[in-house]
């Protein structure tokens, strides 16, 4: 059995992040801290933002490794929305979000193929693009019909996030770069319901602060996220033709 070099693993996936890339990771766990510090969160808010951010900052790059920080984090935002009342994030992340990243973590690291510390870029047919986007809308419908019987608030952006974070988390465990655009969507309206409670004086007041701090970095990260994964995708595309035309001229020969 082959013995695995975890230092020069860890080597490895160091030299792969930008010096700007660990700049704005950096300063988002800083700024988490500091505000939690100053807002006087909870332990658990606070667990939740770091997971979150290596999360989202390990995906931009590829690393498997990042599918096990967003298991920590799904399951931290879950107890985490169960105490401030966000029902609607509650119930997508236990029904939608948590069951697609256990099959990303099968997905991810199951085969031979699939040797290495990165994942590789997967186009998606349309076929399948349509089954999903019904799937999704049937998902986000559901949602609004549900929320709005518990009376939960801003039923509507809780439905549109519904939306995007089951096509986004779905395109995680399939590897696709779209994923990235679809988390954009869906961060915009995770913040407003975060951001609402704290405009409108209820209960999760000040304290929720870092979490919007988070969906900031979220954000950024999924801009460098979509930029390297279409980078890898177009250097797996040359590969491959460079392979088949090798191949082809092999045989005409």
């Amino acid at each position: 059995m082959k013995k695995i070099d975890f230092s020069k693993q860890l080597q490895e996936m160091f030299a792969r992040f930008k010096w700007y890339e660990i700049a704005y990771i950096s300063i988002g766990l800083v700024a988490v801290i500091v505000l939690s510090i100053i807002a006087k969160s909870s332990a658990l808010t606070i667990i939740f933002s770091i997971f979150a951010i290596l999360y989202v900052g390990f995906l931009a790059e590829q690393f498997k490794v990042a599918i096990i920080f967003g298991l920590i984090q799904c399951i931290l935002y879950i107890v985490q929305s169960a105490l401030y009342n966000n029902w609607g994030e509650f119930i997508l992340n236990v029904a939608i979000v948590l069951p697609l990243l256990i099959l990303a973590l099968v997905n991810w690291f199951r085969g031979k193929s699939e040797q290495g510390l990165t994942v590789k870029s997967h186009k998606i047919g349309w076929k399948e693009w349509t089954i999903l986007i019904c799937v999704s809308l049937a998902v986000g419908i559901g949602f609004f019909f549900v929320l709005r019987y518990f009376n939960t608030p801003y039923v509507l952006f809780a439905s549109i996030c519904g939306f995007f974070s089951t096509m986004a988390n779905y395109l995680v465990m399939r590897k696709s770069p779209i994923s990235f655009v679809c988390f954009m969507f869906s961060n915009v309206f995770m913040f407003l319901i975060w951001l609402l409670p704290i405009v409108e004086g209820q209960s999760a007041n000040f304290e929720t602060m870092p979490m919007l701090a988070v969906l900031i970095i979220y954000t950024i990260s999924n801009i460098f996220g979509l930029i390297n994964w279409n980078k890898s995708s177009s250097k797996v595309e040359k590969q491959n033709t460079l392979t088949t035309e090798t191949e082809n001229s092999e045989k005409e020969k």
